[in-house]
C-alpha cells in the first residue's frame, strides 16, 4: 500500500500580513499533478488544514477544490484536525464525505475505531488521533491527566491494536527530540510527547512541526509543511512523504521535493548592497541590514527591489549602536500582532520569553480579536 503523507497545510495563512493563498494554490496543484501521474492508495493529512479556527472564504474554497480533485482520482482521504483547526467546522458534512471515502476525524472519541483499507497483503488499520490536550483525555477517561505523554499513551494503549496486523497512527503532537521552528505554536518541554507512545505502530504519520523529519526511527515521521512559513524555515527543503507498506514489517519512506512558486530566503548586506537593481526578485525575502546609517526610508527602498519582502532584521555592527533608535525607522505594521506582543513581553521581563502556555493563550486572544473584527467589518458592509 502506497500512502501520501501530508500535514500542516495552513491554508489561508498570512506572513506579516502577506497572504500566502496564491503560493498554497500552486503547491497543492503540484501535489495533484503528482497524484495524477503517480497514483497512491491513500492520502493522509495529519492536521492543521487551515491556519485559523475560522478560515477565510478563499481558504475554504481552495481546500474544497483540493479534496474534490483527489476524490475524482478515486483516492481515499484520511485526515485529522490540528491545533489550528476548528474540529466542529472541519467535520461539517463529514458523514456525506465518508460515503465517498473521505474521512474527517476531529473527535478523539473516534480514535479507537480504525479506518481499514485493504491491499494484496490484507488490511491496513489507520488509527486517527486528532490534536489533544491532557484535559481532553481526562474528559473521556474519568482519570485526571496533566502530562502529554501519559495522555497520548492512554489513547494509543486503549486502541488495543492487533500487532500481528499492519497499523498506522495519524497524530498531531509535538514529539520529544524533534526540531521545531518559529511558526509552530504549543511547543515546549511540558507539551512534548515521548516517541514511545507510538510504539507498536508500523508507521506514525505526524503533523504539527513544519520541518520534514523522523524522530527516533524512520517510521515515526513529520511530513512537514508544504511551504516555508517563517524565517527559521528558509533553509528547509519542503517535500511530499511517500510511504510504502508491504508485508508486515516492511515499510519504506521516500520524499519528493515541492518546489514553491516563489522561494523564501534571507539576504544580507548593507542598504547599498541590498538595493542594487540586479538583486530584484519576487521571492519572499527577509533582508538582514548590516549597516546603521540612513535607516529612515529603508522600507520603501527595499520594497522597490523586493516587492515581497517580509520583515527587516538589523545586525548590530557597533557596540555604540542604539537598536531602539534604528527600530524607529521600521513600521510596526511590518510585524504581526504576536511578534509585537512577544517583543513587549521580553522587554518587560528582561529578555525572558513567554511560556508555551502563554504563547498559546496570546495566539487565541489575537485570533479571537481578528475574527471579531472580520465579522464586524462584514456586518458594517452589509
Amino acid at each position: 500500500m502506497k500512502i501520501l503523507h501530508l500535514a500542516d497545510l495552513h491554508i489561508g495563512k498570512k506572513i506579516c500580513e502577506t497572504p500566502m493563498i496564491g503560493e498554497q494554490e500552486a503547491a497543492l496543484g503540484k501535489i495533484i499533478e503528482h497524484l495524477r501521474a503517480f497514483p497512491v492508495d491513500a492520502v493522509v493529512i495529519a492536521g492543521d488544514i487551515y491556519d485559523r479556527s475560522i478560515p477565510p472564504e478563499n481558504a475554504v474554497i481552495l481546500f474544497g477544490e483540493f479534496i474534490e480533485s483527489i476524490a475524482e482520482l478515486g483516492i481515499p482521504v484520511l485526515l485529522i484536525s490540528g491545533n489550528h483547526d476548528s474540529p466542529e467546522r472541519l467535520s461539517f458534512a463529514s458523514g456525506i464525505m465518508k460515503k465517498h471515502n473521505i474521512h474527517f476525524v476531529t473527535n478523539i472519541r473516534d480514535s479507537f475505531t480504525p479506518i481499514i483499507l485493504h491491499d494484496e497483503y490484507g488490511p491496513v488499520n489507520f488509527y486517527m488521533l486528532p490534536y489533544l490536550r491532557p484535559s481532553d483525555v481526562s474528559n473521556i477517561s474519568g482519570d485526571t491527566f496533566s502530562d502529554y505523554t501519559e495522555a497520548v499513551k492512554y489513547m494509543t494503549d486503549s486502541m488495543n491494536i492487533d500487532r500481528s496486523q499492519r497499523n498506522v497512527i495519524v497524530s498531531h503532537q509535538f514529539v520529544e527530540g524533534a526540531t521545531y521552528t518559529d511558526s509552530e505554536s504549543c511547543v515546549g518541554g511540558s507539551e512534548a510527547v515521548s516517541a514511545d507512545a507510538y510504539e507498536g505502530f508500523d508507521y506514525a504519520a505526524l503533523g504539527h512541526l513544519h520541518k520534514p523529519q523522523s524522530v527516533k526511527k524512520e517510521t515515526i515521521r513529520y511530513a512537514g509543511s508544504p511551504l516555508k512559513y517563517s524565517a527559521s524555515e528558509v533553509g528547509h527543503s519542503k517535500s511530499m512523504t511517500i510511504v510504502t507498506i508491504g508485508e508486515k514489517g516492511s515499510v519504506t519512506v521516500d520524499t519528493l521535493p515541492i518546489v514553491p512558486l516563489h522561494d523564501m530566503r534571507k539576504v544580507k548586506g548593507s542598504v547599498k548592497e541590498l538595493t542594487r537593481p540586479e538583486n530584484a526578485t519576487d521571492d519572499y525575502i527577509y533582508p538582514v541590514v548590516t549597516d546603521t546609517n540612513e535607516l529612515s526610508g529603508i522600507s520603501t527602498m527595499l520594497r522597490q527591489v523586493y516587492p515581497n519582502y517580509i520583515s527587516i532584521e538589523y545586525e548590530v555592527l557597533s557596540s555604540k549602536y542604539d537598536r531602539t533608535k534604528a527600530m524607529q525607522g521600521v513600521s510596526q505594521r511590518e510585524k504581526t500582532p504576536l511578534e509585537v506582543f512577544t517583543e513587549l513581553y521580553e522587554t518587560q521581563h528582561g529578555g525572558e520569553s513567554m511560556s508555551s502556555l502563554q504563547l498559546e493563550m496570546m495566539k487565541e486572544i489575537i485570533e479571537s480579536v481578528e475574527n471579531e473584527g472580520g465579522i464586524a467589518n462584514a456586518a458594517a458592509q452589509n
